[in-house]
């Protein structure tokens, strides 16, 4: 088990205050014209989220991200801890641009 996993997912976890409080956590939704939701899961999985629910939700240590297909492309729901945001959303639009070349 990684040493960086600080849920061991016993029932434990659901009593402990860092894993239910959404005071840490921001929100963030940006458009992607262009790219498939296929494209948006597979760049989520690079920055190394696992698969919850094939092409709509994706896992990370810390954070998570809701994929919706739109008309001309995806828009992606990020939600994860305020220290981790910033750093996701500039490694994700970078990951997608090269995606879209």
């Amino acid at each position: 088990m990684p040493i960086s996993a600080p849920s061991l997912g016993d029932a434990e976890d659901r009593h402990d205050p860092r894993f239910q409080s959404d005071e840490l956590y921001d929100t963030e939704t940006l458009d992607f014209p262009g790219l498939t939701p296929e494209q948006a899961e597979t760049v989520l999985k690079r920055l190394g989220a696992g698969v919850v629910d094939k092409l709509e939700l994706v896992e990370g240590i810390g954070w998570k991200a809701g994929i919706e297909a739109t008309d001309d492309g995806v828009v992606i729901h990020f939600h994860a801890h305020d220290e981790l945001l910033d750093d996701l959303l500039r490694r994700f639009e970078q990951q997608a641009e090269r995606e879209l070349q």
